[in-house]
């Protein structure tokens, strides 16, 4: 939140800040300059209208300052002008004279419904005073394809006539359309957009506000209440092109960064050809992909030749070492998604006990966006991030595509003959130890070049059919050479076994464990629906959005989250505008406190059309939230239990999906009691109990019991 910086600038007078704390918490800083008077018990606020007084202690605190919290819930029991001064015990009060600095900085203080608008100022005496003004809260908008622009909201605490004023934000030049209140301070204002379409130059900004009788000055209409999303990637309003008097303009609502309401106009340009960005280094890929048949016989050939390589040399013995050595092979350990979270919360499992490496195949940025794990080191063999200096040779070769990586595998686009090379030289460099791979391209590499004293374990976060039929084809000829797979469903563990039970691999069954979340448990009271996930078509948030669709009309107030990124993004805005859900579906974006974002929820939805195993299920039912899930292929239908923790409905099957969602937000007492089903399901995936298979696995593995009788059945079942 903005904050006031201030400083001393006179004998007696105190640095003053004042800056928001949290939901309806408002916190009046003071900074005494040295050496620091005795510390005053409390600051003494007097609304200079009503002779309303609200006393709150001053805690002392480091260098002199002293803290004043101020819970301002309801906010709007707080509207208006506080005179502020310092009281010792019983003593009289004093003013409190502050310097706020050049400029004092609003603060917005939001409450569960409602917001306000707090202005300290410095009065002509050099006192201090905070001026406090509800805020409007924009609950929804509509925009008709005739140009009317219909605004409903709430002011808390007004009543009288009020007017809508939308203000070009060059110029000042305004438009006033009336505003009408109802009970509860809630109010409608409507206005024709055709009043922006005029013959200017280039793009025009006009912020929108709310004039009311009594009021001076005008409160900027915002979205700021509560737990509600703002934002501008969150909150997309649909766009409409007018015209009048032969001037043509396109015309979107649209919120600024402080979360206030604009509208943008823009002349209609005709169709924008982008421009191809130049590639990287003055490079650019001039090789095209060869076709199929091509391909394969040129990919076989080189995993042939770099098997054919002898290991690389190492002077005497290995040292012996007092962990095994474990090294995890992943494509992008950078980015996000719940295979590289599940990787990651592995990788820290077995650092408790081995000495892990994570090798990561590229790298593109310069921060993870996960954090790593306590003990385990991390290796890029590709590093492309920005702005680093590349040899001639991974220009060259970066330039090629990987005849390596199979081409149905997803991380084939990504990958390059340079990514070729070091992961050939880095994994026939390996002596010993156990080497985990984590996606089928890899699991394919690895079984056919790695050494032969290393053990090699393959993950599949996917169920197999749902891999390609040429892959799956690579599966069957060459899974047998690994030493052991490791699967997510007991599905699956059929599946895969079925398919090498001639060979000597053990198939053993870990599923995903449940990471380290933020936040708390849900209180299952807030309208709110989350779905997370990438935004492609295996998630299906299309599905979801349909199914919502037809919830909205039945639930007014419920509202549909979902965080994540990907390719499918520009795809959902469109349909969430087409059918006019922007006031109830949200895409929020990537997210670091997904776990927070969980436990504000009362229902968590997956929408997938197929699945590996469907961790975000289990994450979300530690928050104590009901599931209401597709059952689909592969992973819910072994998390869930349908009517006890959450609801399982047909692949696919958009109707069911809105029944479910109907009927739990319609029953708080049913989302409580598959809400406390879902806290004992998760226990299940508890850390330390997947954590203790995997180090049963490895320790089996590096030991030698590489026998699928040995190892699979000692790793067969849910946890």
């Amino acid at each position: 939140m903005a904050a006031t910086a201030a400083r001393a600038s006179a004998v007696g007078t105190v640095a003053v800040a004042v800056r928001a704390d949290g939901p309806a918490r408002l916190v009046v800083d003071v900074r005494c300059p040295p050496p620091a008077p005795a510390a005053p018990h409390a600051l003494l606020l007097r609304e200079r209208a009503s002779g309303a007084e609200r006393r709150v202690a001053l805690a002392p605190g480091a260098d002199g300052r002293l803290a004043a919290a101020l819970e301002l819930e309801p906010v709007a029991g707080w509207a208006g002008t506080w005179d502020a001064s310092v009281a010792d015990g019983a003593a009289s009060a004093r003013r409190l004279p502050a310097d706020l600095g050049d400029r004092a900085a609003p603060v917005v203080v939001r409450d569960g419904t409602s917001a306000c608008h707090v202005r300290p100022y410095a009065t002509e005496h050099g006192n201090l005073s905070l001026v406090v003004r509800a805020l409007p809260e924009l609950r929804r908008l509509e925009l008709s394809d005739g140009g009317a622009l219909v605004l409903r909201g709430a002011l808390a605490g007004a009543s009288g006539p009020a007017r809508l004023v939308c203000r070009a934000r060059a110029g000042g030049d305004r438009l006033e359309s009336p505003a009408a209140f109802a009970g509860g301070g809630a109010f409608r204002a409507e206005l024709d957009l055709h009043g922006l379409v005029r013959d200017a130059d280039g793009p025009e900004a006009w912020d929108l506000a709310l004039a009311v009788d009594g009021v001076v000055g005008t409160l900027r209409i915002g979205v700021r209440a509560g737990d509600r999303p703002g934002g501008r990637r969150a909150l997309v309003y649909p766009e409409r092109r007018l015209r009048r008097d032969g001037v043509e303009r396109t015309v979107r609502p649209y919120l600024t960064a402080e979360g206030n309401l604009s509208v943008r106009s823009r002349p209609v340009a005709g169709p924008r050809r982008r421009a191809l960005p130049a590639p990287r280094g003055g490079w650019r890929r001039v090789w095209t992909v060869p076709g199929r048949p091509s391909l394969r016989l040129l990919r076989a050939l080189a995993l042939r030749l770099a098997g054919a390589l002898p290991p690389a040399r190492h002077a005497g013995d290995p040292p012996a070492a007092a962990r095994t050595q474990v090294r995890i092979v992943i494509l992008h350990a950078y980015g996000m998604g719940g295979t590289i979270r599940s990787v990651l919360n592995v990788a820290g499992q077995l650092a408790r006990h081995c000495d892990v490496e994570l090798v990561t195949v590229l790298r593109r940025r310069e921060r993870a966006f996960f954090p790593l794990p306590d003990g385990v080191r991390l290796t890029a063999l590709d590093d492309r991030r920005p702005g680093r200096r590349r040899s001639w040779a991974a220009r060259a070769l970066g330039a090629v595509p990987s005849v390596l990586v199979h081409q149905d595998d997803y991380g084939f686009a990504a990958c390059s003959l340079w990514t070729d090379v070091q992961l050939v030289r880095w994994m026939r460099a390996r002596r010993g130890g156990v080497l985990i791979t984590t996606r089928p391209a890899l699991n394919l590499i690895a079984a056919r070049l790695a050494p032969a004293d290393v053990v090699t374990v393959g993950q599949e976060h996917m169920n197999f059919a749902a891999h390609p039929p040429r892959l799956a084809r690579e599966i069957r000829r060459t899974y047998a050479r690994l030493g052991a797979l490791a699967v997510l469903t007991d599905e699956d563990r059929r599946d895969y076994g079925d398919l090498l039970r001639s060979a000597g691999t053990a198939v053993v069954q870990i599923p995903n464990a449940l990471p380290e979340l933020d936040g708390g448990t849900s209180d299952l009271t807030s309208p709110v629906i989350v779905a997370a996930g990438r935004l492609t078509p295996q998630k299906g948030f299309d599905l979801l959005i349909e199914a919502f669709a037809q919830v909205v009309p039945q639930r007014p107030g419920w509202t549909l989250r979902i965080f994540g990124g990907g390719r499918e993004r520009a795809i959902l805005r469109a349909m969430i505008l087409d059918r006019g859900l922007h006031d109830d579906v949200f895409l929020m974006g990537p997210t670091q406190r997904l776990g927070a974002e969980l436990s504000r929820a009362s229902i968590f939805a997956l929408s997938s059309r197929y699945e590996g195993f469907g961790m975000v299920i289990v994450e979300a039912m530690s928050k104590g939230l009901p599931v209401v899930s597709f059952d689909c292929p592969r992973g819910p239908g072994e998390i869930v239990t349908d009517g006890e923790d959450g609801v399982l409905v047909p692949a696919e099957d958009v109707d069911a999906f809105a029944g479910a969602l109907l009927r739990l937000t319609a029953d708080e007492h049913l989302r409580r009691g598959m809400g406390e089903a879902a806290l004992r399901t998760a226990r299940r995936y508890d850390g330390d109990a997947i954590g203790r298979r995997w180090h049963e696995l490895v320790d089996d593995l590096a030991g030698g019991k590489r026998t699928c009788g040995g190892v699979a059945s000692r790793h067969a079942g849910v946890p």
